[in-house]
Protein backbone atom coordinates (compact mmCIF):
# COMPACT_ATOMS: atom_id res chain seq x y z
CA UNK A 1 0.00 0.00 0.00
CA UNK A 2 1.55 3.34 -1.00
CA UNK A 3 1.57 6.46 1.18
CA UNK A 4 -1.52 7.95 -0.44
CA UNK A 5 -3.50 4.76 0.08
CA UNK A 6 -2.32 4.58 3.67
CA UNK A 7 -3.37 8.15 4.24
CA UNK A 8 -6.80 7.55 2.74
CA UNK A 9 -7.28 4.31 4.62
CA UNK A 10 -6.35 5.56 8.02
CA UNK A 11 -7.39 9.20 7.79
CA UNK A 12 -10.81 8.23 9.19
CA UNK A 13 -9.17 7.57 12.53
CA UNK A 14 -8.24 11.01 12.56
CA UNK A 15 -10.97 26.17 25.05
CA UNK A 16 -12.48 23.39 27.00
CA UNK A 17 -15.44 24.44 28.98
CA UNK A 18 -13.77 26.07 31.90
CA UNK A 19 -15.22 23.85 34.56
CA UNK A 20 -15.54 24.94 38.13
CA UNK A 21 -13.39 23.55 40.84
CA UNK A 22 -15.79 20.65 40.96
CA UNK A 23 -17.56 20.64 37.66
CA UNK A 24 -20.57 18.63 38.81
CA UNK A 25 -21.96 21.55 40.76
CA UNK A 26 -22.72 23.48 37.63
CA UNK A 27 -24.33 20.62 35.75
CA UNK A 28 -23.52 22.48 32.59
CA UNK A 29 -23.10 20.98 29.18
CA UNK A 30 -19.72 21.19 27.58
CA UNK A 31 -19.44 24.18 25.33
CA UNK A 32 -17.25 27.22 25.28
CA UNK A 33 -18.21 29.73 27.98
CA UNK A 34 -16.69 33.17 27.57
CA UNK A 35 -14.44 32.89 30.59
CA UNK A 36 -13.97 31.11 33.89
CA UNK A 37 -15.18 33.99 36.08
CA UNK A 38 -18.69 34.41 34.62
CA UNK A 39 -19.29 30.66 34.97
CA UNK A 40 -18.08 30.63 38.55
CA UNK A 41 -20.60 33.30 39.51
CA UNK A 42 -23.37 30.82 38.95
CA UNK A 43 -22.25 28.74 41.91
CA UNK A 44 -23.65 29.57 45.31
CA UNK A 45 -20.99 31.32 47.43
CA UNK A 46 -21.33 28.64 50.13
CA UNK A 47 -20.66 25.89 47.62
CA UNK A 48 -17.74 27.72 46.04
CA UNK A 49 -16.13 28.35 49.43
CA UNK A 50 -16.29 24.68 50.36
CA UNK A 51 -14.78 23.59 47.07
CA UNK A 52 -12.03 26.18 47.01
CA UNK A 53 -10.93 25.01 50.42
CA UNK A 54 -10.37 21.51 49.10
CA UNK A 55 -9.18 21.85 45.52
CA UNK A 56 -5.48 21.06 45.31
CA UNK A 57 -2.84 21.87 42.73
CA UNK A 58 -2.19 19.54 39.83
CA UNK A 59 -1.26 16.03 40.95
CA UNK A 60 -1.39 16.80 44.70
CA UNK A 61 -0.41 14.23 47.29
CA UNK A 62 -3.26 13.07 49.50
CA UNK A 63 -2.56 13.81 53.17
CA UNK A 64 -2.52 11.11 55.82
CA UNK A 65 -5.59 12.72 57.33
CA UNK A 66 -7.98 15.41 56.30
CA UNK A 67 -11.33 15.86 54.62
CA UNK A 68 -12.84 16.09 51.18
CA UNK A 69 -16.28 17.23 49.98
CA UNK A 70 -18.59 14.51 48.72
CA UNK A 71 -21.21 15.81 46.32
CA UNK A 72 -24.60 14.08 46.33
CA UNK A 73 -26.73 14.55 43.22
CA UNK A 74 -30.28 13.21 43.03
CA UNK A 75 -31.64 12.22 39.66
CA UNK A 76 -34.05 14.73 38.19
CA UNK A 77 -37.71 13.84 38.18
CA UNK A 78 -39.38 13.04 34.85
CA UNK A 79 -40.52 16.15 33.05
CA UNK A 80 -43.83 17.44 34.40
CA UNK A 81 -45.73 20.71 34.56
CA UNK A 82 -44.36 23.19 37.09
CA UNK A 83 -46.18 22.86 40.42
CA UNK A 84 -48.67 25.54 41.35
CA UNK A 85 -47.49 28.16 43.79
CA UNK A 86 -48.24 27.08 47.38
CA UNK A 87 -50.54 29.55 49.11
CA UNK A 88 -49.45 31.06 52.45
CA UNK A 89 -50.13 28.78 55.39
CA UNK A 90 -50.54 25.67 53.25
CA UNK A 91 -49.06 22.40 54.47
CA UNK A 92 -45.52 22.01 53.15
CA UNK A 93 -44.87 19.06 50.86
CA UNK A 94 -43.63 15.87 52.52
CA UNK A 95 -39.92 15.39 52.89
CA UNK A 96 -38.31 13.01 50.38
CA UNK A 97 -37.72 9.48 51.67
CA UNK A 98 -34.27 8.32 52.65
CA UNK A 99 -32.56 5.99 50.21
CA UNK A 100 -29.40 3.96 50.28
CA UNK A 101 -26.38 5.76 48.81
CA UNK A 102 -23.02 4.19 48.05
CA UNK A 103 -19.74 5.77 47.10
CA UNK A 104 -16.43 4.18 46.17
CA UNK A 105 -13.70 6.47 47.47
CA UNK A 106 -10.16 5.97 46.13
CA UNK A 107 -7.02 6.76 48.13
CA UNK A 108 -3.45 7.34 47.07
CA UNK A 109 -0.80 4.80 48.11
CA UNK A 110 -0.14 5.08 51.83
CA UNK A 111 -2.99 7.52 52.54
CA UNK A 112 -5.33 5.15 54.44
CA UNK A 113 -4.92 1.76 56.06
CA UNK A 114 -8.14 1.31 58.04
CA UNK A 115 -11.64 2.16 56.84
CA UNK A 116 -12.68 2.66 60.46
CA UNK A 117 -10.87 5.98 60.24
CA UNK A 118 -13.42 7.30 57.72
CA UNK A 119 -16.26 9.49 58.95
CA UNK A 120 -19.03 11.37 57.17
CA UNK A 121 -20.83 14.62 57.99
CA UNK A 122 -23.86 16.09 56.30
CA UNK A 123 -24.24 19.70 55.14
CA UNK A 124 -25.02 20.86 58.68
CA UNK A 125 -21.98 19.11 60.13
CA UNK A 126 -23.94 16.30 61.76
CA UNK A 127 -22.41 12.82 61.79
CA UNK A 128 -23.93 10.41 59.28
CA UNK A 129 -24.10 6.69 60.15
CA UNK A 130 -21.77 4.94 57.78
CA UNK A 131 -20.66 1.45 56.89
CA UNK A 132 -17.47 0.81 54.97
CA UNK A 133 -15.21 -1.88 53.61
CA UNK A 134 -12.03 -1.96 51.48
CA UNK A 135 -12.52 -2.78 47.81
CA UNK A 136 -8.84 -3.20 46.92
CA UNK A 137 -5.40 -2.51 48.30
CA UNK A 138 -2.20 -1.25 46.76
CA UNK A 139 -0.03 -4.41 46.66
CA UNK A 140 3.09 -2.40 47.48
CA UNK A 141 2.63 -1.11 51.02
CA UNK A 142 -0.82 -2.69 51.29
CA UNK A 143 -2.69 0.54 51.97
CA UNK A 144 -6.27 0.93 50.80
CA UNK A 145 -6.70 1.74 47.12
CA UNK A 146 -10.47 2.15 47.20
CA UNK A 147 -13.13 1.85 49.90
CA UNK A 148 -16.88 1.36 49.60
CA UNK A 149 -19.03 3.60 51.78
CA UNK A 150 -22.76 3.02 52.27
CA UNK A 151 -25.11 5.41 54.05
CA UNK A 152 -28.58 6.89 53.73
CA UNK A 153 -29.66 10.30 52.51
CA UNK A 154 -32.82 12.12 51.50
CA UNK A 155 -32.81 14.48 48.53
CA UNK A 156 -35.64 15.72 46.39
CA UNK A 157 -35.39 15.00 42.64
CA UNK A 158 -32.71 17.19 41.09
CA UNK A 159 -31.45 18.36 44.49
CA UNK A 160 -27.77 18.42 45.45
CA UNK A 161 -25.96 18.43 48.76
CA UNK A 162 -22.37 18.64 49.90
CA UNK A 163 -21.33 16.21 52.60
CA UNK A 164 -17.86 16.08 54.12
CA UNK A 165 -15.79 12.93 54.29
CA UNK A 166 -13.17 12.96 57.05
CA UNK A 167 -10.40 10.40 57.16
CA UNK A 168 -7.35 9.65 59.22
CA UNK A 169 -6.91 10.09 62.98
CA UNK A 170 -10.32 10.02 64.73
CA UNK A 171 -11.28 12.81 67.13
CA UNK A 172 -10.16 12.35 70.77
CA UNK A 173 -12.49 10.17 72.79
CA UNK A 174 -14.26 8.70 69.80
CA UNK A 175 -15.14 4.99 69.98
CA UNK A 176 -12.48 4.09 67.43
CA UNK A 177 -9.79 5.58 69.71
CA UNK A 178 -10.87 3.82 72.87
CA UNK A 179 -8.76 1.00 74.24
CA UNK A 180 -9.90 -2.60 74.39
CA UNK A 181 -11.14 -5.02 71.76
CA UNK A 182 -13.12 -3.65 68.85
CA UNK A 183 -16.87 -3.84 68.99
CA UNK A 184 -18.36 -6.91 67.29
CA UNK A 185 -19.22 -6.34 63.67
CA UNK A 186 -22.88 -6.60 62.74
CA UNK A 187 -23.76 -7.06 59.11
CA UNK A 188 -26.12 -4.35 57.95
CA UNK A 189 -27.81 -3.67 54.70
CA UNK A 190 -27.92 -0.05 53.60
CA UNK A 191 -31.62 0.02 54.45
CA UNK A 192 -30.90 -0.93 58.05
CA UNK A 193 -28.50 1.91 58.74
CA UNK A 194 -31.11 4.42 59.90
CA UNK A 195 -29.62 7.56 61.50
CA UNK A 196 -32.20 7.44 64.26
CA UNK A 197 -31.16 3.94 65.32
CA UNK A 198 -27.67 4.85 66.51
CA UNK A 199 -26.81 7.69 68.91
CA UNK A 200 -24.65 10.29 67.22
CA UNK A 201 -21.86 9.85 69.77
CA UNK A 202 -21.53 6.16 68.93
CA UNK A 203 -21.19 6.13 65.17
CA UNK A 204 -17.70 4.98 64.23
CA UNK A 205 -17.24 3.80 60.69
CA UNK A 206 -17.47 0.02 60.75
CA UNK A 207 -15.86 -2.58 58.54
CA UNK A 208 -18.70 -4.55 57.00
CA UNK A 209 -18.04 -7.25 54.44
CA UNK A 210 -21.77 -7.68 53.79
CA UNK A 211 -22.31 -4.23 52.33
CA UNK A 212 -24.47 -3.97 49.27
CA UNK A 213 -23.42 -1.15 46.93
CA UNK A 214 -26.03 0.90 45.13
CA UNK A 215 -24.09 2.46 42.24
CA UNK A 216 -27.20 3.00 40.13
CA UNK A 217 -29.42 4.34 42.87
CA UNK A 218 -31.31 7.63 42.58
CA UNK A 219 -28.51 9.54 44.32
CA UNK A 220 -24.98 9.59 42.89
CA UNK A 221 -22.04 10.52 45.13
CA UNK A 222 -18.92 11.94 43.48
CA UNK A 223 -15.68 13.60 44.58
CA UNK A 224 -13.76 16.57 43.16
CA UNK A 225 -11.57 15.73 40.15
CA UNK A 226 -8.53 16.90 42.11
CA UNK A 227 -9.17 14.07 44.59
CA UNK A 228 -9.39 11.47 41.85
CA UNK A 229 -6.18 12.83 40.31
CA UNK A 230 -4.34 12.67 43.62
CA UNK A 231 -5.52 9.12 44.31
CA UNK A 232 -4.01 7.75 41.07
CA UNK A 233 -6.62 5.03 41.38
CA UNK A 234 -6.88 4.60 37.61
CA UNK A 235 -3.50 6.00 36.66
CA UNK A 236 -2.16 9.57 36.65
CA UNK A 237 -4.69 12.25 35.79
CA UNK A 238 -4.97 16.02 35.52
CA UNK A 239 -8.36 17.62 36.22
CA UNK A 240 -9.76 18.97 32.98
CA UNK A 241 -10.14 22.41 34.52
CA UNK A 242 -6.36 22.53 35.05
CA UNK A 243 -5.47 21.62 31.47
CA UNK A 244 -4.31 24.97 30.16
CA UNK A 245 -1.89 23.43 27.68
CA UNK A 246 -4.37 21.59 25.42
CA UNK A 247 -7.75 23.36 25.63
CA UNK A 248 -8.52 22.19 22.10
CA UNK A 249 -8.46 18.60 23.26
CA UNK A 250 -10.86 19.26 26.11
CA UNK A 251 -13.44 21.04 23.98
CA UNK A 252 -12.93 18.79 20.94
CA UNK A 253 -13.31 15.47 22.73
CA UNK A 254 -16.54 16.60 24.41
CA UNK A 255 -17.95 18.07 21.23
CA UNK A 256 -17.17 14.87 19.32
CA UNK A 257 -19.02 12.73 21.84
CA UNK A 258 -22.06 14.99 21.89
CA UNK A 259 -22.28 15.26 18.09
CA UNK A 260 -21.42 11.67 17.16
CA UNK A 261 -23.78 10.41 14.45
CA UNK A 262 -25.04 7.79 14.94
CA UNK A 263 -24.75 8.26 18.69
CA UNK A 264 -22.12 6.30 20.60
CA UNK A 265 -24.63 4.20 22.51
CA UNK A 266 -26.48 3.09 19.38
CA UNK A 267 -23.61 0.85 18.27
CA UNK A 268 -23.86 -2.85 19.08
CA UNK A 269 -21.56 -5.86 19.25
CA UNK A 270 -19.25 -6.46 16.31
CA UNK A 271 -16.75 -9.26 15.85
CA UNK A 272 -14.99 -7.62 12.92
CA UNK A 273 -13.68 -4.15 12.20
CA UNK A 274 -14.48 -1.17 14.39
CA UNK A 275 -16.74 -1.90 17.34
CA UNK A 276 -18.27 0.01 20.20
CA UNK A 277 -15.77 -0.99 22.87
CA UNK A 278 -12.63 -0.88 20.68
CA UNK A 279 -9.75 0.55 22.77
CA UNK A 280 -11.81 -0.17 25.92
CA UNK A 281 -14.83 2.12 25.83
CA UNK A 282 -15.62 1.77 29.56
CA UNK A 283 -12.04 2.74 30.43
CA UNK A 284 -12.11 5.75 28.10
CA UNK A 285 -15.39 6.98 29.57
CA UNK A 286 -14.20 6.48 33.14
CA UNK A 287 -11.02 8.44 32.34
CA UNK A 288 -13.32 11.22 31.14
CA UNK A 289 -15.33 11.08 34.37
CA UNK A 290 -12.26 11.15 36.62
CA UNK A 291 -11.01 14.33 34.97
CA UNK A 292 -14.34 16.13 35.52
CA UNK A 293 -15.83 14.49 38.61
CA UNK A 294 -19.49 15.12 37.75
CA UNK A 295 -22.48 12.85 38.17
CA UNK A 296 -23.52 12.96 34.50
CA UNK A 297 -20.16 11.62 33.28
CA UNK A 298 -20.18 9.07 36.08
CA UNK A 299 -23.57 7.80 34.93
CA UNK A 300 -22.37 7.59 31.32
CA UNK A 301 -19.24 5.60 32.16
CA UNK A 302 -21.18 3.35 34.46
CA UNK A 303 -23.78 2.61 31.78
CA UNK A 304 -21.06 1.61 29.31
CA UNK A 305 -19.44 -0.76 31.80
CA UNK A 306 -22.77 -2.46 32.51
CA UNK A 307 -23.54 -2.68 28.79
CA UNK A 308 -20.22 -4.37 28.12
CA UNK A 309 -20.81 -7.07 30.73
CA UNK A 310 -24.35 -7.70 29.59
CA UNK A 311 -23.57 -7.91 25.88
CA UNK A 312 -19.91 -8.77 25.32
CA UNK A 313 -18.87 -11.27 27.99
CA UNK A 314 -19.63 -14.98 28.08
CA UNK A 315 -19.13 -16.72 31.42
CA UNK A 316 -18.53 -20.40 32.06
CA UNK A 317 -21.40 -22.22 33.84
CA UNK A 318 -19.64 -21.82 37.19
CA UNK A 319 -18.87 -18.12 36.40
CA UNK A 320 -15.19 -18.79 37.10
CA UNK A 321 -14.04 -17.94 33.55
CA UNK A 322 -15.17 -15.28 31.09
CA UNK A 323 -14.22 -14.56 27.50
CA UNK A 324 -15.57 -12.23 24.87
CA UNK A 325 -18.59 -13.45 22.95
CA UNK A 326 -16.59 -13.35 19.71
CA UNK A 327 -14.50 -16.32 20.91
CA UNK A 328 -15.60 -19.74 19.69
CA UNK A 329 -18.38 -21.26 21.75
CA UNK A 330 -16.36 -24.42 22.41
CA UNK A 331 -13.22 -22.57 23.53
CA UNK A 332 -11.19 -24.03 26.39
CA UNK A 333 -7.97 -22.73 27.99
CA UNK A 334 -6.06 -25.37 26.05
CA UNK A 335 -6.53 -23.30 22.87
CA UNK A 336 -5.05 -19.80 22.57
CA UNK A 337 -7.56 -16.97 22.64
CA UNK A 338 -7.93 -15.35 19.24
CA UNK A 339 -6.17 -12.07 18.52
CA UNK A 340 -9.52 -10.35 18.01
CA UNK A 341 -10.75 -11.52 21.41
CA UNK A 342 -7.64 -10.42 23.30
CA UNK A 343 -8.34 -6.79 22.39
CA UNK A 344 -11.95 -7.18 23.57
CA UNK A 345 -11.09 -8.41 27.08
CA UNK A 346 -11.42 -5.08 28.83
CA UNK A 347 -9.61 -5.53 32.12
CA UNK A 348 -8.86 -1.84 32.63
CA UNK A 349 -12.46 -0.73 32.14
CA UNK A 350 -13.90 -3.40 34.42
CA UNK A 351 -11.29 -2.57 37.09
CA UNK A 352 -12.25 1.11 36.84
CA UNK A 353 -15.89 0.18 37.30
CA UNK A 354 -15.16 -1.87 40.40
CA UNK A 355 -12.82 0.63 42.06
CA UNK A 356 -15.19 3.55 41.39
CA UNK A 357 -18.53 1.86 42.18
CA UNK A 358 -17.86 -1.26 44.24
CA UNK A 359 -20.17 -3.27 42.01
CA UNK A 360 -19.50 -6.99 42.67
CA UNK A 361 -20.46 -7.73 39.05
CA UNK A 362 -17.46 -5.69 37.92
CA UNK A 363 -15.19 -7.61 40.27
CA UNK A 364 -16.60 -10.90 39.01
CA UNK A 365 -15.81 -9.86 35.43
CA UNK A 366 -12.22 -8.88 36.27
CA UNK A 367 -11.59 -12.13 38.13
CA UNK A 368 -13.22 -14.32 35.47
CA UNK A 369 -11.43 -12.69 32.53
CA UNK A 370 -8.16 -12.75 34.46
CA UNK A 371 -8.49 -16.41 35.35
CA UNK A 372 -9.35 -17.35 31.78
CA UNK A 373 -6.23 -15.55 30.61
CA UNK A 374 -4.03 -17.01 33.36
CA UNK A 375 -5.07 -20.54 32.43
CA UNK A 376 -4.54 -19.71 28.77
CA UNK A 377 -0.98 -18.37 29.12
CA UNK A 378 0.65 -21.69 28.31
CA UNK A 379 -1.27 -21.91 25.03
CA UNK A 380 -0.69 -18.24 24.22
CA UNK A 381 3.06 -18.28 24.79
CA UNK A 382 4.10 -21.86 24.13
CA UNK A 383 1.67 -23.13 21.56
CA UNK A 384 2.59 -25.46 18.72
CA UNK A 385 2.63 -22.70 16.08
CA UNK A 386 3.82 -19.43 17.65
CA UNK A 387 3.97 -17.17 20.68
CA UNK A 388 0.69 -15.34 20.14
CA UNK A 389 1.55 -12.55 22.57
CA UNK A 390 4.69 -11.61 20.66
CA UNK A 391 3.03 -11.60 17.28
CA UNK A 392 1.95 -7.99 17.80
CA UNK A 393 2.61 -5.54 20.60
CA UNK A 394 -1.06 -5.10 21.37
CA UNK A 395 -1.56 -8.83 21.98
CA UNK A 396 0.95 -8.61 24.81
CA UNK A 397 -0.53 -5.27 25.91
CA UNK A 398 -4.11 -6.44 26.31
CA UNK A 399 -3.00 -9.62 28.07
CA UNK A 400 -0.86 -7.66 30.52
CA UNK A 401 -3.65 -5.13 31.18
CA UNK A 402 -6.12 -7.92 31.96
CA UNK A 403 -3.72 -9.79 34.23
CA UNK A 404 -2.68 -6.56 35.99
CA UNK A 405 -6.34 -5.77 36.67
CA UNK A 406 -6.79 -9.28 38.08
CA UNK A 407 -3.77 -8.92 40.36
CA UNK A 408 -4.90 -5.44 41.46
CA UNK A 409 -7.92 -6.87 43.28
CA UNK A 410 -6.59 -10.36 44.04
CA UNK A 411 -2.87 -9.96 44.79
CA UNK A 412 -1.98 -13.64 45.19
CA UNK A 413 1.60 -14.86 44.65
CA UNK A 414 0.62 -17.11 41.74
CA UNK A 415 -0.92 -14.16 39.92
CA UNK A 416 2.17 -12.06 40.52
CA UNK A 417 4.24 -14.89 39.11
CA UNK A 418 2.12 -15.02 35.96
CA UNK A 419 2.26 -11.25 35.58
CA UNK A 420 6.03 -11.20 35.99
CA UNK A 421 6.25 -13.89 33.36
CA UNK A 422 4.62 -11.51 30.88
CA UNK A 423 7.02 -8.76 31.94
CA UNK A 424 9.99 -11.11 31.51
CA UNK A 425 8.80 -11.95 28.00
CA UNK A 426 8.37 -8.27 27.14
CA UNK A 427 11.83 -7.32 28.38
CA UNK A 428 13.44 -10.19 26.46
CA UNK A 429 11.44 -9.31 23.35
CA UNK A 430 12.78 -5.77 23.26
CA UNK A 431 16.34 -6.89 23.99
CA UNK A 432 16.38 -9.20 20.99
CA UNK A 433 16.56 -6.15 18.72
CA UNK A 434 18.77 -3.07 18.79
CA UNK A 435 16.16 -0.46 17.87
CA UNK A 436 14.18 -0.18 21.11
CA UNK A 437 11.07 -1.44 19.30
CA UNK A 438 9.36 -4.74 20.02
CA UNK A 439 10.28 -6.13 16.65
CA UNK A 440 8.18 -8.70 14.84
CA UNK A 441 7.13 -9.76 11.36
CA UNK A 442 4.79 -7.02 10.16
CA UNK A 443 3.49 -9.12 7.30
CA UNK A 444 2.50 -11.91 9.68
CA UNK A 445 0.47 -9.52 11.79
CA UNK A 446 -1.49 -7.99 8.92
CA UNK A 447 -0.62 -8.91 5.32
CA UNK A 448 -2.93 -6.21 3.95
CA UNK A 449 -0.87 -3.50 5.68
CA UNK A 450 2.61 -4.76 4.80
CA UNK A 451 3.46 -7.16 2.01
CA UNK A 452 7.00 -7.75 3.26
CA UNK A 453 8.31 -6.70 6.67
CA UNK A 454 10.05 -9.39 8.72
CA UNK A 455 11.58 -6.93 11.24
CA UNK A 456 9.46 -3.97 12.24
CA UNK A 457 7.16 -2.45 14.81
CA UNK A 458 3.90 -0.61 15.29
CA UNK A 459 4.03 2.74 17.13
CA UNK A 460 0.40 2.76 18.19
CA UNK A 461 0.53 -0.85 19.38
CA UNK A 462 3.76 -0.08 21.24
CA UNK A 463 1.99 2.75 23.05
CA UNK A 464 -0.64 0.28 24.24
CA UNK A 465 2.12 -1.98 25.55
CA UNK A 466 3.77 0.93 27.38
CA UNK A 467 0.41 1.69 29.00
CA UNK A 468 0.21 -1.92 30.16
CA UNK A 469 3.78 -1.82 31.46
CA UNK A 470 2.92 1.25 33.52
CA UNK A 471 -0.05 -0.57 35.07
CA UNK A 472 2.30 -3.40 35.96
CA UNK A 473 4.92 -1.00 37.30
CA UNK A 474 2.37 0.76 39.55
CA UNK A 475 1.56 -2.60 41.14
CA UNK A 476 5.07 -4.04 41.43
CA UNK A 477 7.67 -1.30 41.09
CA UNK A 478 9.70 -3.55 38.78
CA UNK A 479 12.88 -1.47 38.16
CA UNK A 480 13.39 -2.92 34.67
CA UNK A 481 10.38 -1.04 33.32
CA UNK A 482 12.22 2.28 33.43
CA UNK A 483 14.74 1.29 30.76
CA UNK A 484 12.19 -0.62 28.68
CA UNK A 485 9.88 2.41 28.46
CA UNK A 486 12.75 4.85 27.87
CA UNK A 487 14.10 2.72 25.00
CA UNK A 488 10.66 2.44 23.44
CA UNK A 489 10.18 6.21 23.72
CA UNK A 490 13.57 6.80 22.13
CA UNK A 491 12.62 4.58 19.20
CA UNK A 492 9.34 6.42 18.77
CA UNK A 493 11.03 9.82 18.82
CA UNK A 494 13.98 9.02 16.57
CA UNK A 495 13.08 6.20 14.22
CA UNK A 496 9.34 5.65 14.18
CA UNK A 497 8.49 9.31 13.60
CA UNK A 498 7.69 10.59 10.10
CA UNK A 499 10.27 12.73 8.33
CA UNK A 500 8.13 15.86 8.82
CA UNK A 501 8.04 15.03 12.56
CA UNK A 502 4.29 15.54 12.71
CA UNK A 503 3.20 11.97 13.28
CA UNK A 504 4.37 8.39 13.58
CA UNK A 505 4.79 5.88 10.79
CA UNK A 506 1.78 3.63 10.86
CA UNK A 507 4.25 0.75 10.60
CA UNK A 508 8.02 1.02 11.02
CA UNK A 509 10.28 -1.34 9.11
CA UNK A 510 7.89 -2.38 6.37
CA UNK A 511 10.04 -3.09 3.30
CA UNK A 512 7.24 -2.42 0.83
CA UNK A 513 5.86 0.81 2.32
CA UNK A 514 7.77 3.36 4.42
CA UNK A 515 4.55 4.88 5.71
CA UNK A 516 6.40 8.18 5.78
CA UNK A 517 3.36 10.45 5.79
CA UNK A 518 1.45 12.11 8.58
CA UNK A 519 -1.99 11.02 7.41
CA UNK A 520 -2.47 9.11 10.65
CA UNK A 521 -1.63 12.02 12.99
CA UNK A 522 -4.88 11.43 14.85
CA UNK A 523 -3.10 8.42 16.40
CA UNK A 524 -0.69 10.84 18.10
CA UNK A 525 -3.03 11.17 21.08
CA UNK A 526 -2.85 7.42 21.62
CA UNK A 527 0.95 7.34 21.29
CA UNK A 528 2.29 10.41 23.15
CA UNK A 529 1.43 8.93 26.58
CA UNK A 530 4.53 6.78 26.05
CA UNK A 531 6.60 9.96 26.36
CA UNK A 532 4.74 10.93 29.51
CA UNK A 533 5.52 7.50 30.94
CA UNK A 534 9.20 7.90 30.05
CA UNK A 535 9.25 11.27 31.78
CA UNK A 536 7.52 9.85 34.87
CA UNK A 537 10.10 7.05 35.15
CA UNK A 538 13.26 9.00 34.26
CA UNK A 539 12.48 12.54 35.35
CA UNK A 540 13.91 13.86 32.09
CA UNK A 541 11.62 16.73 30.94
CA UNK A 542 12.86 16.51 27.36
CA UNK A 543 10.39 13.69 26.84
CA UNK A 544 7.63 16.24 27.35
CA UNK A 545 9.07 18.46 24.62
CA UNK A 546 8.55 15.84 21.97
CA UNK A 547 5.26 14.68 23.46
CA UNK A 548 3.77 18.18 23.49
CA UNK A 549 4.81 18.92 19.92
CA UNK A 550 3.19 15.74 18.63
CA UNK A 551 0.14 16.21 20.85
CA UNK A 552 -0.44 19.64 19.31
CA UNK A 553 -0.68 18.00 15.89
CA UNK A 554 -2.82 15.19 17.25
CA UNK A 555 -5.32 17.60 18.78
CA UNK A 556 -5.56 19.51 15.51
CA UNK A 557 -6.07 16.31 13.50
CA UNK A 558 -8.29 14.55 16.02
CA UNK A 559 -11.12 12.62 14.40
CA UNK A 560 -13.62 11.05 16.77
CA UNK A 561 -16.63 10.30 14.61
CA UNK A 562 -17.10 6.71 15.82
CA UNK A 563 -16.72 5.03 19.21
CA UNK A 564 -13.44 3.41 18.13
CA UNK A 565 -11.85 6.74 17.25
CA UNK A 566 -13.28 8.54 20.27
CA UNK A 567 -11.96 5.83 22.60
CA UNK A 568 -8.62 5.96 20.81
CA UNK A 569 -8.22 9.66 21.60
CA UNK A 570 -9.61 9.51 25.14
CA UNK A 571 -8.33 6.27 26.64
CA UNK A 572 -4.79 7.44 27.44
CA UNK A 573 -4.31 11.13 26.66
CA UNK A 574 -5.61 12.03 30.11
CA UNK A 575 -2.80 9.92 31.51
CA UNK A 576 -0.30 11.88 29.45
CA UNK A 577 -1.61 15.07 31.00
CA UNK A 578 -1.29 13.45 34.41
CA UNK A 579 2.31 12.48 33.75
CA UNK A 580 3.29 15.93 32.50
CA UNK A 581 1.49 17.69 35.39
CA UNK A 582 4.49 16.99 37.59
CA UNK A 583 6.73 19.06 35.32
CA UNK A 584 8.16 21.81 37.51
CA UNK A 585 8.85 24.24 34.69
CA UNK A 586 9.10 24.52 30.91
CA UNK A 587 10.56 21.42 29.31
CA UNK A 588 14.15 21.79 28.30
CA UNK A 589 14.95 21.67 24.64
CA UNK A 590 17.45 19.20 23.32
CA UNK A 591 17.91 16.02 21.31
CA UNK A 592 16.59 12.72 22.56
CA UNK A 593 18.38 9.43 22.68
CA UNK A 594 17.11 5.94 23.19
CA UNK A 595 19.03 5.63 26.42
CA UNK A 596 17.39 8.57 28.14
Amino acid sequence: MDAQRAKARHGARRPLVALLLAAPLLWISCGRPPARVPVARRVEPRVRAVLQAHVAAARPAQPAEGSVPLLLVADAAPSAPAPAKRPPGATPPPLPPEVGVSAAVPFAPGALRDVRLIRLRDGRGAAVPLRAKPLAIWPRGRSIRSALLVFRAALAPGERAIYTLDFGAPPPGSPSQRTGPPAPQVAQTPQAAQPSQVPQAAQPTALDEALLPNPDGPIAAVLPPSWYAASRVCGPQLPAIDDRRFPGFESGIERALARMTPAYDTYGVSCSGAHRTYYDGPHALYQRFLRHGDAARYRRARAEAVWYRQHELRFSPDRRLAVHVCEKADWTPAAPLSWQVLRRMLGQGMLDDYLLTGDPAAKEAVLAMGEALRLNLAALTGGKKEDVLRTTERNMAWAMMTLSSYYAIDPRPELLSALRGLADGTVAWQQQGASGAFEHDLHRADPSECERGPRGGSPFMTALLVDALMDYHALTGDPRIRDVVARAAGWLAERAITSDRRAFRYLWGCETDAYDDSGTADLNLLIVPAFGAAYALTGDPRWIDVGDALADVGVKEMRAKQPKHWNQAMRAFGRYLGYRAALAGPAMAGPLSAGR
